[in-house]
């Protein structure tokens, strides 16, 4: 009664278009009037501001700031050239660009659509020119930019990470190898459709071009490498990670690469507000909505329902990754984790599942679906820059989909690929 009620309102308020925040707050707030009308009501603002309230979230605003300073200080360019100059030789080399590409801005952003509107606005119009179909162009940038969110750093895995109680680093470091994997096997899917689409080729870039496009994106390319090396090292923390990522874009975008005046920093600055603004107002909304799951004991009859059932974890890992999947096709994959993470945390034992290996599951599902209609929100990006329907994306994207259903497959299923470098690393 009390699930139906609290989770039925917000998907309605949601669906006649009413931010999610204030979808998460209504719906709060009329489960608490009908569940518990004499509590007082000063409890919400509260709520609100402990959801708030809370150090690693500090991170997000500094990752959305160096993403920001990315892309306005040119240095996305730059490794684009780069990434050109090393493969852009090969059949459908662009399509490989495109994927080296987002590695490396995933290593700073930390989010899947920051990535695709950085480099789909400056790629997808190069494929096109180069006589690659816009269709699929717009794809490979599309199920390329989930590495955003799976490679650290990774804005979905540090709110996983403070809503399940976790280590944010442990969810960094558990990213790293099924990234890789994402990648390699999405150039090796653009690697045969360049050969059944007979995609053109361009000439080898000489060592002189190879050298001066290194050269040009070196500190760039650094980034990255600076952020994971120094959380994997204990040298930062994460939320530290973020900060000097920040600072260290800001240096070589204004002194190395001269791409940032005061005016672009303050755009950077304004937007990165308004991103960190649109994550943490949900999450002050969703500390009211998991205090009612919490207190009507939701989590508990939700746990002790599936144990009943007496289904081996094979199985129900697979029916919550197929439930995972619909609901990343409906909503954003904030909303979704508020909502699932709660519930799902109490039955991580029953499915023999550690609460990292869960959340990188549950951010990959969800990151799929961004690439599916109905919302599709990646679909719908990359497709508007290349001006062509988000069903054709779609139909092109269905190579590189399979690619990470069997990424997904693999992080459900073998838990070595998650969890040995965080207790390599972290001990945990």
């Amino acid at each position: 009664m009390t699930l139906a009620l609290l989770l039925g309102s917000m998907l309605g308020l949601v669906f006649l278009g009413v931010p999610l925040a204030f979808a998460l707050l209504g719906a709060s707030l009329l489960t608490l009037l009908v569940t518990r009308p004499g509590l007082p009501l000063e409890v919400v603002p509260q709520f609100f501001i402990q959801g708030m309230d809370n150090f690693p979230l500090l991170a997000i605003a500094l990752f959305f700031l160096a993403g920001e300073l990315m892309v306005s200080s040119g240095v996305t360019r730059r490794i684009l050239a780069f990434a050109q100059a090393i493969v852009g030789h090969l059949r459908g080399g662009l399509a490989q660009v495109g994927i080296i590409a987002s590695f490396v801005m995933a290593g700073v952003s930390g989010s899947a659509v920051a990535d695709a509107a950085a480099v789909g606005s400056v790629l997808i119009r190069s494929m096109k020119q180069a006589g690659y179909p816009a269709a699929f162009s717009a794809a490979v940038v599309a199920t390329a930019s989930i590495l955003g969110p799976i490679i650290p750093p990774s804005i979905p895995m540090i709110i996983y990470a403070v809503l399940a109680g976790v280590s944010v680093g442990g969810m960094f470091l558990a990213g790293v190898v099924p990234g890789i994997l994402i990648a390699l096997g999405l150039a090796a899917v653009a690697h045969r459709r360049a050969g059944q689409l007979a995609l053109p080729r361009t000439a080898r870039a000489d060592r002189a071009t190879v050298a001066r496009e290194t050269g040009s994106a070196f500190f760039a390319l650094l980034a990255p490498l600076i952020i994971v090396g120094g959380i994997r090292g204990g040298v930062f923390t994460p939320t530290e990670a973020g900060a000097i990522a920040a600072v260290y874009v800001l240096a070589i975008g204004a002194a190395i690469y001269r791409g940032l005046d005061l005016s672009k920093v303050a755009g950077a600055l304004v937007r990165a507000a308004h991103g960190t603004a649109s994550v943490l107002v949900v999450l002050g909304a969703s500390s009211i909505f998991a205090w009612i799951i919490a207190d009507q004991g939701i989590s508990r009859d939700f746990a002790a329902t599936i144990t009943g059932l007496g289904a081996p974890p094979w199985l129900l890992i697979l029916l919550f990754n197929l439930m995972f999947l619909a609901i990343g096709m409906f909503l954003d994959p904030i909303a979704a984790l508020i909502i699932l993470v709660p519930i799902m945390i109490p039955l991580l034992p029953e499915l023999a599942l550690a609460p990292i290996q869960f959340g990188v599951m549950i951010v990959l599902n969800l990151m799929i679906g961004m690439c599916t209609p109905p919302v599709g929100y990646l679909i719908f990006i990359t497709g508007g820059i290349a001006e062509v329907p988000a069903g054709q994306v779609v139909r092109q994207s269905l190579p590189f989909l399979a690619v990470l259903l069997v990424v997904l497959g693999l992080v459900s299923y073998v838990p070595a690929i998650t969890l040995t470098l965080p207790r390599l690393i972290a001990g945990g």
